[in-house]
């Protein structure tokens, strides 16, 4: 078993930079100041509120672009006084889209959202009502406006990372940061992976390795099964109990899925009981990658173990002194 520190430090490792984050902050800060002050649409605007996983503190650094720039993605919910009734759901993001395009650089219309990109941030823009319970947002393939409560995701993030003693949200960044190296398709990503993780991951665990180890296990435990028949569970979002967070992926991206979590399972579960600290670290490398840091020299290491077992076979007799301290390569740990 490798020690905890070793995932702190590779958690510190994949966390968004200071300037990713505060670039991202202006780059939203504008965007909504200029829906907010709009010629025209701010007789729409009510309010916004950021959404996401930038929202909820759970976002990994963002890749690297083809111009040496990281763009984390960011959320923004803005509230509107439009009509679920009365107005298309196509009418409502063109008209979006168009107010965006007079101060940015409009990607496309989304399913349900309007996609700018910034020098520094990537920005989904989406359009709701607020209702009694939650809001509603436009649906461009439905044709008509959805139920959704982005806050309630925000306060749900919060409170689980309360119910597993701050340990929920580094989990699921070890978890994000897993899938980006295992892709097995385009889904499950983001929010899915957060419930499953507050599903299955045990809650009193301290060891982040141990954590993981566990959460694969109980995920690939608990649908094996249905993956045995070709096919897919619901499991349903916290905020509405009726909707299914994995409406949107597909049979053959889940069973990819599941069957990469079985075979990390299992490494997980033998990093946890080997002995050897470079094979420990060698099987976690299989889940996270480079960036999950090597043993120390280990080929050096092994030679000198080498070395002493064939000397004291030859019969040398070392000197009865201390032996000088050795010299500790910098950044040993």
């Amino acid at each position: 078993m490798v020690p905890n520190s070793r995932f702190t430090e590779l958690l510190a490792d994949i966390e968004p930079s200071p300037t990713t984050t505060g670039q991202a902050s202006d780059a939203h800060t504008a965007v909504r100041d200029h829906l907010e002050f709009h010629d025209t649409f701010a007789d729409r605007h009510v309010r916004d509120f950021l959404a996401g996983s930038y929202a909820r503190d759970t976002a990994i650094r963002p890749r690297r672009s083809e111009d040496g720039i990281e763009r984390p993605d960011v959320d923004i919910i803005v509230v509107t006084n439009f009509s679920t009734v009365d107005d298309h759901p196509d009418d409502v993001l063109q008209e979006l889209a168009d107010a965006l395009d007079d101060g940015f650089d409009v990607e496309r219309i989304n399913k349900r959202s309007v996609r700018v990109v910034t020098a520094n941030a990537e920005i989904d823009v989406v359009p709701v009502v607020a209702k009694t319970i939650g809001f509603e947002l436009p649906d461009r393939e439905l044709g008509r406006w959805k139920t959704t409560n982005p806050s309630f995701h925000n306060e749900w993030s919060a409170n689980q990372n309360k119910v597993f003693n701050g340990r929920f949200k580094p989990l699921v960044k070890l978890f994000k940061w897993w899938r980006r190296e295992n892709r097995t398709g385009k889904r499950p990503k983001g929010f899915v992976l957060e419930v499953l993780a507050s599903m299955y991951a045990p809650k009193d665990e301290s060891h982040y390795g141990e954590a993981f180890a566990k959460m694969l296990e109980g995920i690939y435990a608990a649908y094996r099964g249905h993956a045995a028949l070709g096919m897919k569970p619901q499991i349903p979002d916290p905020a509405f109990l009726t909707n299914d967070i994995l409406s949107k992926v597909s049979i053959t991206d889940w069973t990819n899925f599941l069957e990469r979590v079985r075979v990390h399972a299992e490494y997980a579960r033998r990093a946890q009981e080997e002995e050897d600290m470079d094979e420990a670290t060698s099987l976690w490398r299989r889940l996270f990658g480079d960036r999950f840091k090597a043993t120390a020299n280990p080929p050096k290491a092994r030679a000198l173990s080498t070395t002493a077992t064939a000397s004291a076979t030859a019969g040398y007799v070392f000197p009865n002194v201390a032996a000088a301290p050795p010299n500790r390569p910098r950044g040993f740990a």
